[in-house]
């Protein structure tokens, strides 16, 4: 899912919430002319989705363009501990898979959830795919600490990678996160957040 799809969804997320519709059941209780009046066309859809009723054509053979893993927690986060706390684990699980795969991407974002459903996403792109667990592994901690202190409670921390090259094998050679000057190796290069 993409920035500018990313920034849609929470605000079409945020728009339900206004209007009372927090489940799948309070989206199909309401009358389609009202869902109309707030989403327009796409007010159609959005009643027939939460039907569970999807006529687009199953794509199994599909290319993965991103490999990730979250976490909800049973209560909002406030500590920054507590938040990072499972953000290795998430990056080991996305490792994992890359691994297995032997795919690794160039992107690694970080997407946090506040109480409110507000989403936050924090990415750094860099020149060469990450090849290097320690590395994915903190790049996520840089970038969930980025939003320390959180300004609310935090209610779901995920960790994804992504910007797959097309026919890439492990490289041997990675791309340090820290030269030894301590000079940051990794330019930003997507949104900063949401």
């Amino acid at each position: 899912m993409g920035y500018e799809e990313m920034s849609r969804v929470s605000f079409t997320a945020a728009k339900m919430q206004r209007l009372g519709i927090e489940t799948g059941s309070d989206l199909r209780s309401k009358p389609l002319s009202l869902l109309q009046q707030h989403f327009g066309k796409s007010a159609a859809w959005h009643q027939t989705i939460s039907k569970g009723e999807d006529d687009r054509p199953v794509v199994a053979d599909r290319p993965r363009k991103s490999s990730g893993s979250e976490t909800t927690f049973q209560e909002d986060l406030t500590e920054p501990g507590a938040i990072e706390a499972g953000v290795p684990a998430m990056a080991d699980d996305v490792w994992a898979w890359c691994e297995k795969a032997e795919v690794f991407g160039r992107t690694v974002a970080i997407k946090v959830k506040f109480a409110d459903f507000r989403q936050v996403i924090r990415s750094r792109s860099f020149s060469a795919s990450v090849v290097n667990h320690r590395q994915l592994r903190q790049v996520c901690l840089d970038l969930v600490r980025s939003l320390f202190p959180p300004a609310q409670g935090v209610r779901l921390v995920g960790v994804t990678v992504s910007n797959f090259a097309e026919g890439q094998e492990r490289a041997d050679n990675e791309l340090p996160l820290f030269a030894d000057d301590g000079q940051r190796h990794a330019t930003p290069v997507l949104g900063r957040g949401i």
